[in-house]
């Protein structure tokens, strides 16, 4: 098993949506979509599960949010 694999698996046996990044730099996953950046960072060295919510109404860059619950920050 791959690490993506793993993740995932663990993701969704765990009912989360997908990972993001606690440094509040905007990136996140959908557990169907994985680490798409190829690892070009140092991949999950700062993510945590999520859940998919609302993007906030002053967003206009992202078409989901993952965070720590489900209600918007």
């Amino acid at each position: 098993m791959t690490v993506q694999e793993i993740v995932s698996k663990y993701l969704e046996d765990n009912g989360y949506d997908g990972l993001f990044s606690v440094e509040g730099d905007g990136c996140a996953c959908r557990r169907d979509a994985l680490m798409p950046c190829k690892c070009e960072w140092e991949p999950l060295t700062d993510c945590e599960a999520g859940y998919l919510r609302p993007c906030p109404k002053e967003c206009r860059e992202h078409d989901f949010h993952i965070g720590p619950s489900r209600e918007t920050a």
